[in-house]
């Protein structure tokens, strides 16, 4: 069985999204270093990127933020956000906890969550990959 790589977080963007225009939109507001270019200002991220018509405004666009899809997108997105902020968390424990006795506690305490088993093991993902119908 050939494994997939790992899709990118802008593919799995896209994939959730209508349009190009609502993920740029989010990642700009979420997590503009993502974005290929540096863009500051929304005025600068409609003249960037091509998918923004002539009269689409930011308040228009923040309205997007009520639809179901878009919510779902910037709540994926935020949720992998948050786990590379963890990985700079841990970093940052590391290096405290080894000048500091109480930074090493919070530092154990931190490792412990950080890499508690999300409660798949390798049996459920061999499991996972059997179909059914090959068993016959």
């Amino acid at each position: 069985m050939a494994k997939k790589s790992e899709q990118s977080l802008m593919q799995k963007l896209h994939e959730m999204l209508p349009t190009q225009t609502k993920v740029y939109f989010i990642v700009w507001k979420y997590a503009p270093a993502l974005l290929p270019k540096k863009v500051d200002t929304f005025e600068e991220l409609t003249a960037e990127y091509k998918g923004f018509t002539k009269g689409m405004d930011e308040a228009q666009c923040e309205r997007w933020l009520a639809e179901e899809s878009v919510q779902a997108a910037v709540k994926y997105l935020l949720k992998r956000m948050h786990a590379q902020k963890l990985v700079e968390l841990y970093e940052i424990y590391f290096d405290k906890a080894k000048e500091d006795v109480q930074a090493f506690q919070a530092f154990s305490k931190f490792s412990e969550k950080f890499f508690e088993d999300d409660g798949e093991d390798e049996l459920r993902a061999v499991l996972k990959e059997v179909r059914l119908d090959d068993a016959e």
